[in-house]
């Protein structure tokens, strides 16, 4: 037979490994990048989420924190008192987180100078 009847094997074994590395290349990166998609939906979504009830209730929350008010609270009975006694109520002051923070630093430092 003639030699331009063979087919060369090397070379189409060589495109036959440079074709599937690059078929697997291009599907990781497909998959990569659906997984970005969908993340990055996923953290829109969370963040454009709003719970009314919950947004109510926090939003309580932290106008209780960040004023001045006062509180009526329930006082546990003292010890030897009849175990059935209602529990006292005691009003108290509310202040502002910071300043009670605030105030805590400035009692503790003066406390370790004391020491």
């Amino acid at each position: 037979m003639a030699r331009y009847d063979d087919l060369s094997t090397g070379p189409i074994a060589y495109a036959a490994l440079v074709s599937t590395i690059l078929l697997v290349v291009i599907i990781l990166m497909v998959r990569a990048l659906c997984y970005s998609w969908v993340e990055a939906e996923d953290d829109r979504k969370f963040a454009d989420a709003h719970y009314t009830a919950s947004d109510i209730e926090i939003a309580a929350q932290k106008g209780r924190i960040s004023g001045y008010g006062k509180m009526e609270v329930e006082v546990p009975a003292p010890e030897g008192s009849a175990p059935d006694a209602p529990p006292a109520k005691e009003e108290r002051l509310l202040i502002p987180v910071a300043s009670a923070k605030d105030a805590l630093l400035e009692d503790w430092s003066s406390q370790k100078k004391n020491k």
